[in-house]
């Protein structure tokens, strides 16, 4: 190999294995009746993004859904799309949750909105993500694609942890689901998360094609091992809620092929699937009867398409429940500092 290597070096499949087989698609017709519930999406604006196509399908089966977006204009977009393409969803149901998430501050502002404004929360799902991009510290000294990609939903999930917890009291059935990425299987390792320096390593370059990989990679592996210490804490106080990691596939989005534009790889996604096939294991994750039916076998799990419970597919730190521990705790102290400072 003769220069610098690319991300098709490391993995042709790029961000995201695409699992493309229609035999193992799950039925979207088998979510179930969700009216009454409340669910909150986050990265749901982009009508080509696979948040957008989660929110659509759950406001279909009758929940509250809230549309996570960096402004309301863009919530509003998104809202209007949901009610002109399907009528039958009420625009009463569909409401914005709107948050620049590399801010922090926004960020607990817009859950403390929520919570004045709600009295359930049924269903969780972390969607928003930071593509591979240059390591960019933000003022309280942290990588933005940690901050996007783990901070902010480490924050939301420890904002709103009290109205879930309240929500499984009365409900059968909460659950938080985290979007990752198959990218986390090529980090090197082993990976530390054990101070904030080690939210910034720069895997050998600022801005460069495989170091922007790997910090995205980096992210995303952390959104796995926090699901998984997410279910360790919610077991440990016997809250009955099922948290989960995903990975959606190789998905269309607008992000993607903005990415792959501007790496001249375009050919990473030539197998990918449709944002709206990338929703599927999403909402396998979030709405499925057979992951309540089934909760020791699905909890804390990492799931593949179309909702494959998979161990292999973890690399070794990602299996590690000290690294996850370890990232909690340090996750902790980094909010516990960033808002001390305010």
């Amino acid at each position: 190999m003769s220069g610098k290597p690319t991300v098709t070096d490391i993995r042709r499949e790029l961000l995201l294995t695409s699992c493309s087989n229609p035999a193992k698609k799950w039925d979207l017709n088998l979510i179930p009746k969700l009216t009454g519930k409340v669910a909150l999406i986050t990265g749901a604006a982009g009508t080509k993004s696979i948040g957008f196509h989660i929110a659509h399908q759950l406001a279909l089966k009758g929940a509250k859904v809230y549309i996570g977006a960096r402004s309301l204009e863009k919530a509003e977009v998104a809202i209007n799309a949901i009610v002109s393409g399907s009528p039958s969803v009420s625009k009463d149901l569909l409401k914005s949750f709107v948050a620049e998430l590399s801010d922090l501050r926004q960020v607990k502002a817009a859950c403390d909105k929520f919570l004045a404004h709600e009295t359930r929360l049924d269903l969780l799902v972390h969607n928003a993500a930071r593509l591979p991009a240059p390591l960019e510290i933000d003022s309280n000294g942290v990588s933005l694609s940690i901050v996007i990609n783990h901070l902010a939903p480490f924050l939301i999930t420890k904002t709103l942890l009290p109205l879930l917890k309240a929500t499984a009291v009365h409900s059968s059935d909460v659950r938080v689901v985290t979007l990752s990425s198959q990218s986390q299987a090529d980090v090197p390792g082993p990976v530390k998360f054990d101070a904030k320096d080690s939210f910034n390593y720069d895997f050998g370059g600022i801005d460069e094609e495989v170091p922007n990989y790997l910090r995205y990679g980096h992210s995303k592996l952390a959104n796995i091992l926090f699901a998984f210490q997410l279910q360790k804490k919610l077991d440990s106080v016997g809250a009955d809620i099922i948290s989960l990691s995903v990975h959606p596939g190789g998905v269309k989005t607008a992000g993607a092929f903005d990415y792959v534009s501007r790496t001249n790889s375009e050919h990473l996604l030539e197998t990918a699937v449709t944002p709206l096939e990338g929703a599927i294991t999403p909402l396998f994750a979030a709405a499925a009867p057979e992951v309540r039916e089934e909760k020791t076998k699905y909890s804390g799990a990492y799931l593949m398409p179309y909702g494959e419970v998979s161990l292999d597919d973890l690399s070794e730190d990602a299996k590690n429940p000290a690294l996850a521990e370890e990232l909690w705790n340090t996750s902790e102290k980094v909010i516990a500092e960033v808002f001390g400072k305010y």
